[in-house]
């Protein structure tokens, strides 16, 4: 597990096309987005990003790096820029409990409203991940200081309330099919009605993602076979997208046995 620390690039604040790869007509999918291309930080000025961006730092974690542990003091806010992070909560005996996944653009770890204060929960790389790191202090006084900063950090936290109700949501309403469905989904972009895509990640987090146990996992990717989803380690191709999302209300509900089948025509 390595960790590569660099001062923040101006890139990072360019406009798209000073970053475009003109051969290919298309941005380098290796280089980070700029900040300016992030809902975060989209509204903001020129000259409050650049105070935003003054002492921040830009790192590289390999795949299982600690970005930040439960319980140290709140040193930055950190953003992904590029790949993925998850998010733990360490009990007491050591047990850990996965919350969430962050993606670009999304940030890890809160801002603190006090001094003194501590994470409350640990980050961990997914793959090579990099993150850009603000100054805490820095961060929570120019949050004081602009109001456009301000509401974009309470947008996100709304973001982020709105997407853990979904969450509870799933885990509450649908069964491990829905779950993995809906998973699958997601990841499709949109407006095709057929696609083909890498997992972002092993299935190993996804099953702690959706909350189910990996053979779970397993019964429900080969229960998706029959609605046109064929998987090979981490390649998913997708053959009707609109049948998928047509099939996911009815995906793991077993038929009803015959005397459930009396007991309603009775009631009616």
């Amino acid at each position: 597990m390595s960790t590569e620390t660099s001062d923040i690039a101006l890139s990072l604040t360019a406009p798209r096309k000073a970053r475009a790869n003109r051969g290919a007509g298309r941005v380098t999918a290796a280089e980070p987005p700029a900040l300016r291309d992030l809902p975060l930080f989209s509204v903001l000025d020129e000259a409050l990003l650049a105070r935003l961006t003054l002492e921040a730092k830009v790192e590289t974690y390999s795949d299982g790096a600690v970005i930040f542990r439960q319980g140290d003091p709140v040193a930055a806010v950190v953003v992904v820029l590029r790949g993925f992070a998850k998010i733990l909560r360490i009990a007491a005996n050591g047990d850990e409990t996965l919350i969430g996944v962050r993606s670009n653009g999304e940030t890890v770890g809160e801002p603190p409203m006090h001094a003194n204060e501590s994470y409350h929960v640990s980050a961990e790389a997914v793959g090579s991940t990099t993150v850009v790191k603000f100054p805490a202090a820095r961060f929570t006084r120019l949050m004081r200081e602009s109001p456009a900063l301000f509401v974009a950090m309470v947008q996100d936290g709304k973001d982020k309330i709105a997407a853990l109700v979904t969450e509870i949501e799933s885990l509450k309403a649908q069964n491990a099919d829905q779950r993995l469905a809906n998973f699958i989904l997601s990841l499709c972009p949109p407006g095709v009605e057929q696609c083909r895509f890498r997992l972002p990640y092993d299935k190993r987090l996804i099953a702690q993602q959706l909350g189910v146990k990996q053979e779970t996992l397993s019964r429900a990717f080969a229960k998706l076979r029959d609605h046109g989803v064929r998987t090979e380690t981490r390649e998913v191709l997708i053959e009707s997208v609109s049948r998928l999302v047509g099939q996911c209300g009815q995906l793991g509900r077993s038929a009803r046995l015959p005397s459930e089948s009396r007991r309603r025509e009775n009631a009616a």
